[in-house]
């Protein structure tokens, strides 16, 4: 699902706009994949024309919203100047012989979330708040400095109301409905559900760090076959603390804490078939890669997510 290169601060570029100030929502991902032809191309023309937003019963605004959640959650790339076309994932996932048709499983929110984590591209304040923040909470204020001084760091101009809309939009996605909220833009943010953030008296933001019940063994496994796979010419190895705590990791993505991730790791050897192994010896704990084909066993681990 990632780009098979690691993760550079400098390498990444800045993006703080297009969702239209629209967090993600349920359905819209599925939609865009209803949309594409037989070869899974969508005319960027689409994006603009009145019958496609008769069609999916949104306004203008919503529907450049919809294109710009799935170029970041990597449900569909830019193939030409004048064409987008969907990703291999969106078509195994979302299409309608996918394994998620009805874009409904746990799964397909949880790899959502990790595609849009650890991009780095497309939503650059949703990368830094769970890659960068290492606090157990945080406020909007403290969000809005440090990305403004990431601005400054790469040059970037950003006026303080795009980043107080992007930081106010990103935030809303995690959360569950406002209760009691009419506006239209609050409706069911597919992230909420997941249980990852939660708003606090004070203004203050809190990491739900813990096990995650609806992040089922595969899932997790794939995940963390993606932040491995880049790193796998370097080390056969995966320490329990770079699963927990590095950049882009499963445990940082995830929220998961230690425990969890290492009772995870250590039910690994059976689910991949003693493919990567789980071994704690003289107080390392680390798994161990057999060989085999990253990405056979992560199209592997995908089936077994919607078993």
């Amino acid at each position: 699902m990632r780009n098979n290169t690691m993760i550079d601060e400098k390498d990444y570029p800045l993006t703080f706009s297009g969702h239209e100030t629209f967090p993600l929502r349920q359905m819209w991902l599925k939609k865009i994949v209803d949309i594409a032809d037989i070869n899974g191309d969508i005319p960027k023309k689409s994006f603009s024309e009145p019958e496609i937003i008769a069609e999916l019963g949104v306004g203008k605004n919503m529907l450049l919203s919809m294109r710009h959640w799935a170029v970041a959650c990597g449900v569909m790339y830019e193939k030409t100047t004048n064409c987008f076309s969907l990703s291999d994932f969106a078509k195994q996932i979302l299409a309608d012989d996918g394994l998620d048709p009805y874009s409904e499983h746990p799964s397909t929110t949880w790899l959502l979330h990790w595609a849009l984590s650890t991009f780095g591209t497309k939503a650059t304040t949703i990368y830094w708040v769970f890659n960068k923040i290492n606090n157990s909470s945080f406020t909007k204020s403290d969000l809005k400095v440090q990305l403004k001084q990431l601005c400054d760091r790469r040059q970037k101009k950003v006026s303080d109301s795009s980043l107080v809309k992007d930081i106010e939009a990103s935030l809303r996605g995690y959360l569950p409905k406002s209760i009691g909220a009419y506006e239209e833009d609050y409706a069911d943010p597919i992230f909420g559900e997941l249980g990852l953030l939660s708003s606090v008296e004070n203004g203050h933001y809190v990491f739900n760090r813990g096990p995650k019940l609806s992040l089922n063994d595969a899932t997790f496994t794939y995940a963390l076959l993606d932040y491995w796979k880049p790193r796998k010419s370097m080390s056969s190895t995966l320490s329990l603390d770079e699963v927990a705590f590095g950049e882009s990791s499963p445990g940082r993505i995830f929220k998961l804490d230690e425990d969890s991730i290492a009772e995870r790791m250590m039910s690994i050897d059976e689910l991949t078939g003693q493919r990567i192994t789980w071994s704690n010896s003289a107080g390392i704990k680390q798994l161990s890669k057999g060989d085999f084909d990253f990405d056979d066993l992560m199209a592997e681990m995908l089936r077994k997510a919607y078993d």
